[in-house]
């Protein structure tokens, strides 16, 4: 058993939200991933999480968990699947709330089914920054995510919604969560080190966070950007970790 991984997010951990790596920070963490094992897992599926990280990075990395961990990739393979549909009263239920949300722009792609879960954005994932930036503001301000991730946890108790990124709700049945990692890491690795930036009750990075720390399997490093990220991993570089 190998002794220490580490693990990342990638949307407000390792990139802005559905952003590219800073260029020095990329060849930076390019370096770290020779050196150290790594792990991604995010929330989005393998072309998005490309378009953010790269093809390198991606395949420096010794396995890329997508769609929270519903898929496993090792370069340009798909060595996991874990597929799920949704019902039809929830897809119904998802419509209603576009439909009847007060936010006044609705850009499209609002359902997007991914591998073993379906992300939901009342503004639409077809939206550009500046609105993707406008909506988050707005949301911390009226919480029609956290309103609508507790109704979906309320009236589908078999299902379970989190927030996720800037503009969206990742729903999933319960289980098909970032979890899943850890169990997989937590066989060949005697200590995981996971980088999130929603590891807060409610936010996607939290059932990883929750396990590592429950099943004391390493630590858990809460960050704000990947300029967070990257001061706590020269840390480590540098042997003060």
């Amino acid at each position: 058993m190998q002794e220490r991984v580490f693990l990342f997010d990638v949307d407000g951990t390792l990139t802005p939200a559905r952003q590219t790596m800073n260029p020095e920070f990329e060849q930076w963490f390019y370096d770290f991933a020779e050196a150290y094992p790594v792990y991604l897992v995010s929330g989005s599926d393998r072309p998005k999480t490309l378009e953010q990280v790269g093809q390198r990075i991606y395949d420096r990395c010794l396995g890329v968990y997508q769609c929270n961990g519903n898929e496993h990739w090792f370069q340009n393979s798909r060595v996991k699947n874990n597929p799920w549909q949704p019902s039809y009263d929830l897809i119904h239920f998802l419509e209603n709330e576009v439909k009847h949300s007060p936010y006044p722009l609705k850009v499209g792609n609002h359902i997007e089914r991914r591998a073993g879960m379906v992300n939901f954005s009342t503004i639409g994932r077809d939206c550009n920054q500046p609105q993707r930036g406008a909506y988050f503001a707005w949301d911390n301000q009226n919480f029609e995510r956290e309103r609508i991730k507790n109704a979906i946890n309320k009236k589908y108790p078999e299902l379970h919604a989190s927030i996720g990124g800037h503009i969206s709700i990742d729903i999933y049945p319960r289980g098909n969560d970032k979890s899943q990692v850890s169990n997989d890491l937590r066989k060949e690795f005697k200590e995981i080190i996971f980088f999130g930036d929603r590891t807060q009750h409610g936010g996607n990075d939290y059932p990883v966070a929750l396990a590592i720390r429950l099943g004391n399997l390493g630590t858990v490093h809460p960050v704000e950007n990947a300029q967070d990220t990257w001061d706590i991993l020269k840390r480590y570089n540098n042997g003060e970790i």
